[in-house]
């Protein structure tokens, strides 16, 4: 095994920073790519860490037309050869991700590093005039959240967070919601529940933490970053907005092997404006709940279910007849059951319409059209500070604000 094989990511990235900053320097502010493309040009594409996700983003590349992935990087040397060999065994390999920047002919990079890693190698890769597809979370600190969006507004480089928000079904939600279907929302509800320890297992002990840094603080932010930030950032973007202040609580009850660190269990309340109080649990041991929000309002319950959308109705609804509800069973202003039991029942089931987003091809057709990105950095700056935030909450059992967190940056 060589020498770049056994260095470890943080000391990976220590050693870059010398090199990071010189480069950031010289080059940031002078885009590969800032003017719009010819729709036939090939976007060669480079890849820093080739895991299970970075696999499941190659797959979606290479169904898109006229993108090549032209290199690829990852510490862990099986990953990166098997990742090779499903890229048809064509591309140039890595372990350096510096390597890989100083490649001219890339125009894009996907960091798909663990977070503690994010700003740095975008920044370094910004700095190299690359368009970037980043994954989420997007940053560890609340310092380097404020570093990646000044870093990103000074390129004119694309800059796409991977947030799972950005689907037909939540357009459909935010446009419920803004009509006032469910009248003035004062609850949301939001569940990523599983039954699974995270943990992966390998022969080779010494890559056991590094393969594993989901379960360790200093590669990440556990359950709030790595599973819930996709349902904050959903709710946040449907009511426009974000939290004054958090409390919560979290611990390691049920896996504790492998001295665990992140939480395998958390549950945490999010004030926000407008009197609006969200709901947010995670945990490892049951997964009844699954990965579902639901969003309270006055006159009623809006509940994603799988490709459909379900609306329950509160009693003295008043609201039917603006959601094209009408018949003689219904009077307005009355009960719409005939007790005060609780609603278990869809008044109306929406089909989720229209064709399904793809936000890796939805990301290449910004670079060639010269279109903004639907999840922008900004809003993964706003989605990386709340999920801190409520880690901070947590650590500290005290209620923690947004005001608070913004002094950290």
């Amino acid at each position: 095994m060589s020498k770049n094989e056994r260095i470890s990511r943080r000391n990976f990235l220590k050693g870059s920073a010398t090199a990071g900053a010189a480069l950031s320097m010289s080059k940031i502010g002078a885009p590969a790519y800032a003017k719009v493309r010819n729709p036939n040009d090939i976007i060669n594409v480079g890849v820093i860490g080739t895991g299970s996700r970075g696999n499941y983003l190659m797959n979606q590349m290479r169904k898109i037309e006229n993108v090549e992935i032209t290199d690829l990087c990852d510490i862990y040397q099986l990953h990166l050869d098997h990742s090779w060999e499903r890229n048809g065994n064509k591309g140039r390999k890595y372990n350096d991700y510096r390597k890989l920047l100083e490649q001219k002919e890339i125009d894009v990079v996907f960091v798909v590093t663990p977070l503690v890693y994010h700003v740095t190698q975008s920044i370094d890769a910004l700095s190299a005039g690359k368009h970037i597809f980043c994954e989420k979370s997007l940053a560890y600190s609340v310092k380097e959240a404020n570093e990646i969006v000044r870093a990103v507004n000074r390129s004119g480089l694309k800059f796409l967070v991977g947030y799972s928000r950005w689907t037909n079904q939540t357009e459909m939600i935010k446009d419920l919601v803004k009509k006032g279907a469910i009248g003035k929302v004062h609850h949301i509800f939001t569940h990523y529940h599983r039954n699974n320890t995270w943990v992966r297992f390998t022969e080779d002990q010494k890559w056991f933490k590094r393969l594993n840094w989901r379960l360790y603080w200093e590669y990440c932010g556990g359950q709030m970053t790595e599973l819930v930030s996709h349902q904050i950032t959903a709710l946040n973007y449907v009511i426009d907005s974000h939290p004054i202040s958090a409390v919560g609580t979290g611990a390691v009850d049920f896996y504790k092997e492998y001295d665990r660190e992140t939480w395998d269990n958390i549950d945490v309340v999010f004030e926000y404006p407008n009197n609006i109080k969200v709901n947010s649990t995670s945990n490892f041991m049951n997964a009844k709940m699954g990965n579902s929000i639901e969003y309270l309002g006055t006159n009623g319950t809006i509940e994603p279910f799988r490709n459909k959308i379900h609306l329950y109705w509160e009693t003295e609804t008043k609201h039917l007849e603006s959601l094209g509800i009408k018949g003689a069973h219904i009077q307005l202003g009355k009960s719409l059951n005939v007790s005060e039991e609780a609603v278990r029942i869809p008044g109306k089931e929406i089909e989720v319409t229209g064709e399904r987003k793809n936000l890796v091809a939805h990301f290449f057709d910004c670079i060639r059209n010269d279109k903004e990105p639907v999840i922008s950095v900004e809003e993964g700056r706003r989605s990386s500070i709340q999920a801190l935030m409520a880690n901070k909450a947590i650590r500290l059992g005290r209620k923690v604000t947004w005001d608070e967190m913004l002094t950290e940056g």
